[in-house]
């Protein structure tokens, strides 16, 4: 079976993503119970973001394990440092901290 060059780009976008939010000391997984958990990992939000923005890219003409790679990295680093800017945790989940 051949994989296409396509999907070897989201699997770079994806371990990019993985690797670099783990080396910004982002948990693996959410608070338990994680239904209700709004802390920033990088398996969610960033692991997802990472994919959905490199289908953006290469919806938008944008291709390659290069451009899959900078995606990765853009992603753990806009769910480390700027993503709670952009979407606030609940006013009952800040108490908590």
């Amino acid at each position: 079976m051949i994989i296409h060059a396509n999907v070897f780009s989201y699997f770079i976008a994806l371990a990019a993503a993985l690797i670099l939010s783990l080396v910004l000391r982002l948990p693996l997984l959410p608070d338990k119970p994680m239904r209700n958990s709004w802390t920033i990992s990088a398996v969610f939000p960033t692991a997802v973001l990472s994919v959905g923005f490199y289908a953006m890219a290469y919806e938008l003409g944008y291709h390659g394990y290069l451009v899959a790679l900078i995606t990765g990295i853009i992603t753990a680093l806009f769910a480390k440092f700027i993503l709670e800017k952009v979407v606030p945790r609940p006013e009952g989940e800040e108490s908590h901290e």
